[in-house]
């Protein structure tokens, strides 16, 4: 098996630093095995992406058709998107800014999704979960 799967609390300390759990981290892979890189996410989370995640969904963002809302969607991407490093300790340190826009304070989730990881608030993260009922109606007959 080789996705990001199940969900985590974890904590954020006062520098931004949020410890990866090893079971995420053992799908890193070989090149770049100690990098992620953090872009902004759908319904109000970050999304963190292992290297081959990363070329998977840039390959996405260039297969989107040409014109305007291409480009738009390239530049929110690129231009809110930072390569961060694993220390020693298997931590990351998210910048100040996307923790704030996302209010993810000291307390947070990190969970699983198959090709990424996502970055929550507790509060937001729970209101997503509430929400799905709705989305898992309309897409069950697909599954």
């Amino acid at each position: 098996m080789s996705a990001f799967i199940g969900k985590y609390a974890c904590k954020v300390d006062t520098k931004g630093r949020v410890n990866i759990p090893a079971v995420f981290r053992r799908f890193l892979g070989d090149e770049g095995r100690e990098t992620f890189v953090l872009t902004r996410g759908f319904e109000n989370c970050l999304m963190l992406f292992a290297p081959a995640g990363w070329k998977a969904f840039q390959d996405k963002l260039s297969a989107l058709p040409t014109g305007k809302k291409k480009r738009q969607v390239i530049r929110f991407f690129s231009g809110n998107s930072v390569t961060l490093h694993l220390d020693k300790q298997g931590r990351i340190v998210v910048p100040r800014d996307f923790l704030e826009e996302y209010s993810i304070d000291r307390d947070a989730l990190l969970v699983g999704a198959l090709d990424s990881l996502e970055l929550w608030s507790p509060g937001a993260y729970g209101k997503q979960v509430e929400d799905a009922g709705d989305a898992l109606d309309e897409i069950e007959h697909l599954l």
